[in-house]
This record gives structure tokens, sequence and C-alpha cells, in this order.
């Protein structure tokens, strides 16, 4: 049997499964994602040296193949139907060409034909005027030979100054030469109208006039004959690229779509839930849901905050969207909410930053479940739940006063995150102090909504009732 050289990946001897053996891969991302991998599923961050040396990377790697491989079969997939679609193209339009120029071809060449047959037609006629009138001349000139021949051999046999005989058969003769003469010129005349006749292409009853239409006719079917194929063509061709789009737009979809085959909004209610559940709250996915506006679907999530005494709405989109105040608006009326959290995958996608803030309760965030930690979402989660009980408490109340103070203050640091993560990604050897920056300011903020829930339980403890949503949050 062939001896192979073994290489650090390849295939088993059965070429049914690939076998990796001493390959090490020198990728930044590659390392930091494995390191959510050492208790053989995807979980959270771990920088332990100890824990990481002695860890199974196993299903990882054969996840990230698994995944890899997928990903480079649709990318080749779409290539190749793109590729495709740029032949099919291609032959349309050289078709269409061709089409076009056999048509004009065809056309030219019937019209060549037609005017080389008029124009010999037109010779032919001329050539047997000329003759007729040239066949006239003799004619009449050796008629008057005869005549004259005649008459002086007649006077020569018959002599005498005026011979009787002679001038009997005189008339005689005139009217023999006269009517020859007519009889004469009207059949050539006849036959030469006749044979001028078969020549001209402007009588429909010559051979001339039936080749010329029988040409046109013939120029006409095939030029619809053509134009018919080119329809069929372009109709299938037509059909092959509407096919060729819907397997791009699959192809894009699965390329949007995360890793385990989730959508966004699905893998993003997984880490609500899981934050939901640490902080004592529920969570619900009411995405397939109507709420209290009629065939209203518009909130994707639902945070329930003390017994459902306050509420906030989460929505979720995977592509850039404007006038978020209007759909938070709409979205607060129909899930009964006080506060909103707009979540979307990137940056570009929320105006070139992590945290953008539409109002005191309106916050919109750059959040990749499959990617980003989900630290910076459960503060912001933290937020906008004080803010969404403080909301919902009765106002002029000395507690509520002081935590709304304190959510404010909250509200700044948590604003100041964004840059410190735009500076943690452009400042690569500052990366260490930003990252302890960015876990003071959460420190700060969880702190400051630890105090605001401390002023709130105060306010609860004298006495203030929960009024209605709808109420508390015309009033904010």
């Amino acid at each position: 049997m062939t001896q192979h050289i073994k290489h650090p990946a390849h295939f088993d001897n059965d070429a049914t499964a690939v076998v990796i053996e001493r390959l090490t891969i020198h990728d930044r991302e590659v390392a930091r994602e494995a390191q959510r991998w050492v208790s053989g599923e995807r979980g959270p961050l771990v920088e332990n040296l100890d824990t990481l040396t002695s860890a199974d990377l196993t299903n990882y790697v054969t996840e990230a193949v698994r995944i890899g491989a997928h990903a480079l079969s649709v990318t080749g997939q779409a290539q190749e139907a793109q590729a495709l679609e740029r032949l099919l193209k291609d032959v349309g339009d050289k078709t269409a060409h061709s089409t076009a120029q056999a048509a004009e071809l065809t056309a030219r060449a019937v019209k060549e034909a037609s005017e080389a047959v008029m124009a010999a037609a037109r010779d032919a006629k001329t050539t047997i005027t000329d003759a007729d009138t040239q066949s006239r001349k003799e004619l009449t000139t050796a008629v008057m030979t005869a005549k004259q021949d005649l008459n002086s051999e007649l006077r020569r046999i018959f002599t005498g100054e005026n011979p009787e005989l002679v001038e009997r058969l005189q008339p005689a003769l005139d009217k023999f030469s006269g009517d020859l003469d007519a009889k004469v010129s009207a059949g050539t005349a006849e036959l030469l109208a006749k044979a001028a006749r078969q020549f001209d292409p402007s009588d429909p009853t010559s051979p001339m006039a039936k080749h010329a239409a029988e040409l046109t006719a013939r120029q006409e079917q095939l030029t619809q004959q053509l134009a018919k194929q080119h329809a069929e063509l372009t109709s299938k061709i037509e059909e092959v690229s509407t096919v060729l789009r819907v397997h791009e737009a699959t192809t894009a979809l699965a390329k949007v779509t995360p890793i385990k085959g989730e959508s966004y909004a699905s893998s993003a209610h997984t880490v609500l839930v899981g934050i939901a559940a640490g902080l004592g709250d529920d969570y619900a996915d009411t995405s397939t849901t109507t709420g209290r506006l009629p065939r209203c679907k518009k909130g994707d999530g639902v945070l329930s905050l003390n017994d459902g005494a306050a509420r906030v709405v989460i929505e979720m989109t995977d592509s850039s969207r404007t006038g978020w105040t209007d759909y938070f608006a709409e979205a607060e009326r129909n899930r009964d909410a006080v506060a909103s959290l707009g979540l979307v995958r990137t940056t570009d996608q929320n105006g070139g930053q992590t945290l953008r803030v539409i109002g005191a309760q309106r916050l919109v965030l750059a959040f990749d479940p499959d990617k980003d930690s989900p630290d910076l979402l459960r503060t912001v989660i933290m937020l906008l739940r004080t803010t969404a009980i403080a909301t919902a408490s009765r106002k002029g109340v000395h507690q509520v006063a002081t935590a709304e103070e304190k959510i404010a203050e909250a509200l700044n640091h948590l604003v100041k995150i964004d840059s410190v993560k735009k500076l943690s990604a452009t400042i690569q050897k500052s990366a260490t102090k930003i990252d302890s920056e960015c876990t003071a300011l959460h420190s700060a903020v969880r702190r400051l909504l630890d105090e605001a829930l401390v002023a709130l339980a105060g306010a609860h403890a004298t006495g203030p009732e929960l009024v209605s949503t709808a109420e508390s949050h015309g009033a904010a």
C-alpha cells in the first residue's frame, strides 16, 4: 500500500473524517473564543491560566471546524451562483445581439436580392424596349425595300410608260404592305409587352413580383421565428435568474443567522432570560403575540418587575432602523411599559455607537449575543429597571427624587462606557487600563443603582402606592 506523508491536518484512511494532529492556530479571536469552551460547551470567559492549560478543547475545535465548513460551503455556493448568473446574463446579451444581427442581415439580404431582381427586370425591360424599337425600324426598312424592289421588277417586266397591269396591282401591293407592317408591329408589340410584364415587379401577376413577395414572406417568417426563440430563451434565463436570486437571498440569510442556526432575536431572548432570572424578574418573549393595541405585535420582549407593577419593553432588530422614538412610544403603549430598550447586532446599525440614549427611559444598545459579554447589557437592564420602578412610584416623595438623581448620575456614567469602548478598540497599549476603567464604571453604576433601589425601598416603606403605568409614564 502506498505510504503518504502525514500532514498536521489530514483525512483518515477511508477519507470519511478529518484528523487534526499537532496543529497550532495563531489567531487572537480563535484563542479568545476558546477561553469560553474550557468546560466542553460555550460558557463565560475564563482567564485562569492553569484552567486554560488543562482544558480539553476537542468540542470547540469540532464545532469550529463544522461551522467553518458550513460557512465556506455557503460562501462558495453564493460565488458559484453569482458566476452562473453572470454567465446567463452574458448568454442572454449575446443571444439578443445575435438575434438582432441575424434579423438585420436577413432583412438586408432580402432587400439586396429584391433590388437586384428589380434592377435586372428594369434592364431586361429596357433591352426588350430597345429591341422592339430596333426591330420595328428594321422591319419597316425591309418592307419598304421589298416594296420598292417589287415595283421596280414589275415595271421592268411589264415595260412601258404607264403599264396598265402595274397600275392595277399597285393598290393591292400598298394594302399588303400596310397590313403586313401593322400585323408585324402588333405581334411584336404584344410579344414585347408580355415579356416586359413577366419581369415587372410592380405587376402582382408577374413571376418576378411573386418571387419578391415570397422572399418578403420568408423574411417575415424568419424574423418572427427568431423573435419567438429569443423570447423563449429570455423567459428561461429569467426563470434561472429568479432561482439564483432566491438562492442568494437564502445564502445571505444564512450568513446573517448565528452559528447555532438561531435568529438574532432568539439568541438575545436567551441572554435576557438569564439576566432577568439573576435579577429576580420575569422575562417573556412577546414577538408573536399581540398587545393592548389591536393587531399590534411591537415589543419583542417584556421584562416585568415587582410582580408586573412596572415593565420594560425590549425591541430587537438585525438591521439599521430610524425613528426609534416613535417606535418605542408605540411599543410601550402596546406592552403597558414605562421604559424601552432597543438591541441591534453591530455599532454600524446604531449610528456608530455602542450605546445611544434616546431619552431618560429609552436606550439603544449594540449587542451581539455570540460575541459580546452580557455585562454591559446587564448593567443597562439594571438602569432601566430602576428607572421603571421609580416611574411607577408616586411622585413627590423625597426618596423617589433621590432615586431619580442616582439614576441620572448612573446614566451619565453609562454613556461614558461607549467612549471607553471606542478608546479600547483603537489604543491596544492601554487595554488593561481601559478595561479596569470599564470595570470601575460598571461598579459605580451598579453601586448607584443599588443606592437608588435602597432609596426606592425606603419610599415604599413610608407608604407610597404604585400608580398605573399609563399615568406614571405620562408624568415622566
